[in-house]
Formats: structure tokens, sequence, C-alpha cells
């Protein structure tokens, strides 16, 4: 018999530890990151049980924003001293954003190379958040760099924003507990960052940006539908230029090979890859019918 308490424990010391080895392992190589999330969390945003109890924060991977021109530096860094390759940047999600990886013993690091929200470019948004809305903290007694606490709210709001919304535990983290003047600072920093219609999806004022680009994607995710098809319309809405709608088609037909490897060993073959070509098809007719019967069920009869 198993103590998951006491599993659970083990694995935020190894959390710990992973942050404080990424940092040592960044000032050894001079690449730039900050902590984000979990650990690196300011305490004044604890989240807080319906008692008003302050509720630890536990995670199972260690965050990090790394400087988009030192990825490359990091990411081989950890791959030569142990570390494998879950996902890629472009396979991970809707918004290329972070590189899954792996350590035996340590555990995951979800590496960014920017943050799902940012409208301006990524070196910019670092530049930004490294030059004038950075802080530190001790995490495993290592001196880390993290966000400031506006920047923090905004980064833990926008990324609430795609994971279901005011139903995210982030959002009364750190919307309701802010100050009016807070709050201000906290819309002025995400229009620096070109933000304002993720932060609207957080705070379930997305209506006032209907229509805009990002408008079907975002909304896909704070209402967190679990239909694909309308992942993929939001994912084209929110793709401006040839290039970028061609890159949504090409995901839409393409299999994910990182997953793929996830689910059937290190060398999938032509089998495999036909296999889980026709079960995506299956799939998508699935949601594509419920969704219509869905659509249908909503009409209001004359």
């Amino acid at each position: 018999m198993t103590n998951s308490g006491g599993e659970q424990v083990g694995r935020q010391v190894l959390v710990t530890l992973t942050h404080g080895y990424v940092q040592k392992l960044a000032d050894e190589l001079g690449v730039d990151l900050l902590h984000l999330k979990g650990r690196a969390v300011d305490e004044r945003l604890a989240r807080r049980s319906a008692s008003g109890e302050s509720v630890g924060r536990f995670s199972l991977d260690v965050d990090v924003l790394v400087r988009p021109e030192h990825v490359d530096r990091l990411v081989e860094a950890l791959l030569a001293r142990g570390w494998a390759k879950i996902t890629g940047f472009v396979q991970g999600s809707a918004f290329a954003h972070a590189m899954n990886l792996r350590h035996d013993f340590l555990g995951n690091i979800d590496l960014h190379r920017w943050w799902p929200g940012f409208g301006i470019e990524p070196a910019q948004a670092f530049d930004l958040l490294w030059g004038g809305h950075r802080t530190s903290m001790q995490i495993a007694n290592v001196e880390c760099d993290v966000p400031d606490l506006a920047a923090q709210r905004l980064l833990l709001l926008l990324h609430a924003g795609r994971t279901g919304g005011v139903h995210h535990p982030d959002y009364e983290a750190c919307w309701p507990t802010a100050t009016p003047q807070e709050q201000h600072q906290i819309r002025e920093l995400a229009d620096c960052f070109d933000a304002a219609l993720p932060l609207a999806a957080a705070l379930g004022e997305l209506e006032n940006h209907r229509g805009a680009p990002g408008y079907l994607l975002w909304r896909h995710f704070s209402e967190g539908s679990q239909n694909r098809w309308d992942e993929w319309a939001g994912r084209w809405q929110a793709a401006e230029g040839v290039r970028a709608k061609a890159d949504v088609v090409r995901g839409f037909v393409s299999i994910n090979p990182d997953l793929l490897r996830q689910r059937v060993g290190a060398n999938p073959g032509a089998r495999d890859y036909v296999d889980e070509y026709l079960l995506r098809v299956q799939a998508a007719a699935a949601e594509l019918r419920h969704g219509l019967r869905s659509r249908r069920g909503r009409r209001v009869p004359r």
C-alpha cells in the first residue's frame, strides 16, 4: 500500500530541487530565465480553500520562461545531462510555446520560449519582464529570478484564461484579491504585452472582443471545451497571414510524432502512423457529430 500523501510531498521536494538545479545550470551557461508558477509564486497569491485557508501550490513540473535567444543553449545542455525531450515546441500545444523535458530522477521541466497570450514578439516580451518586472526569491537555497507581483498576477491570469477562465483557482487568487489600483495595473500591463483579449478570457469579459482574431480560440480554452473542431476553428481565426494559416492546416492533418512515441515506443513504424491517423479521423468525425447535435439542441423552436 502506497502513501499518496508522502509521494506528493516527495514530488514537491524534487520539484523544488529542480528549480535550484535549473537556475544553477542557467548561471553556469549565462542563460537568462524566469521561474514561473508553483513554487515560484509569491505567497500573496496563495490559493484559498472554501473556508478561506491558504492552500499550498503543488506542481508536477518546473516551469521556466527562457530568453528566446538562449533557448537552444539551455536545451542542448539539458539533453547532454540526461534529460529527454517529451514534446517539442510546435507539437506541444495550440500556442507552440513550450518544450517538455523529463529526467528519470528529477522529473519534468516545462521550458517556455514565450507565454501564451502575449501579442508582442517573444524577445520583446522577455526584455520587458526581465528589465522592468523582475525580482528574485530563494528556492532550494538558490537565488532564482521570478516576475514581480504584478507580472505574476498577469501571467497566472493568462494561464487561467486558457484553462477554464473564471473557474480556474488562479482567477480567485489573482483578481478579486487585488485592489482596484492593482487591477488597473494588471490591465495596463496586459496592454503593454498586447494581451487584453486573453486577459478578458480570464476575467469573463471575452464578449467585449467578439470578432477579434483569437476570440474563438480563447473562448474554446476559457470555456473548457473538449471539442477539437472548436479548437482548430479558433486556431484558423487566430492565424494571421497565408503562412500562419498554412501552418494550421499542416498541424490539423499531421501526426504529432512526440505524442505517438509516448504511446507506442521510441521508434514508431509506418503502421503506427496509419493507425494513429485512422484514430484521429474517427475521433474528429465523432466530435463533429456531437457538435452538430449540440448546436441543434440549442436552437430555439419556432
